[in-house]
């Protein structure tokens, strides 16, 4: 927009939210514009600011359009965080980090789990989910017995494989890199824990530090402040269309 202000495109009941609450969190002055879904999916505005025409998307102020979440906070934190309050800390510079535990590696394996296995398999509940509540009454029975069939054989079961595997991985009153802040890791893990919580009817429950994280996450008053900017955020938006 011409006044050296990053740009956020944010679109409803989306992960946009993730990017609205890191630039609320790095406290730095940003333009938004909102967008609203047309019939459960993206708004067509979408396409004239990214060839992919989806949300978020951030425009720098040089004019470059960034989409996804990862790379949107990958952007943020190495061009706004100059104090490195939400970066990972070198090994051996900070007493209360394990950077020999909490080292790259781990942290690009917990990428993976978020960005490919929980989001296959959020996505394929969500899916069939969908499917069956817009199925005909005639054909809705069958089509909703094939999702409970697939959801207990199959997804439920590796989501509670991948949901224990992250349980395991946390510690108790930390962020995921181990650190007293968020990191990347969190801005982008938090949208599939949500979206299993509030849109797939995952009971966090069986899952105690997982909750713990999710909780504390929700509770920071940058989350808050976003809520309050955005234009409706709704992890279950989908089975309301």
């Amino acid at each position: 927009m011409g006044d050296n202000k990053p740009t956020l495109h944010y679109m409803q009941n989306s992960g946009s939210h993730q990017s609205l609450w890191l630039l609320e969190e790095l406290g730095i002055e940003y333009n938004l514009v909102l967008h609203k879904r047309v019939h459960g999916r993206a708004a067509a505005a979408l396409r004239d600011t990214h060839p992919l025409g989806k949300a978020p998307q951030l425009i720098t102020p040089s004019g470059r359009a960034i989409a996804e979440r990862s790379a949107i906070a990958f952007y943020l934190i190495e061009t706004y965080d100059g104090a490195g309050r939400f970066k990972v800390p070198p090994i051996g510079s900070d007493p209360n980090h394990d950077g020999v535990k909490n080292d790259r590696v781990r942290e690009e394996q917990l990428f993976s789990l978020a960005m490919t296995s929980l989001n296959q398999f959020l996505s394929m509940k969500s899916t069939m989910g969908g499917l069956s509540a817009a199925m005909p009454f005639f054909l809705r029975p069958p089509v909703w017995a094939l999702k409970v069939a697939l959801e207990n054989w199959y997804i439920d079961v590796e989501l509670d494989n991948c949901f224990k595997f992250l349980d395991s991985e946390l510690e108790e009153g930390k962020y995921l890199n181990g650190t007293s802040q968020p990191t990347r890791l969190d801005f982008v893990m938090q949208f599939y824990v949500d979206f299993a919580a509030e849109g797939c009817l995952l009971d966090l429950n069986k899952y105690p530090k997982v909750k713990e994280w999710y909780e504390r996450c929700i509770s920071r008053d940058a989350w808050k402040t976003a809520l309050e900017k955005g234009n409706g955020y709704d992890m279950g938006f989908w089975r309301k269309v």
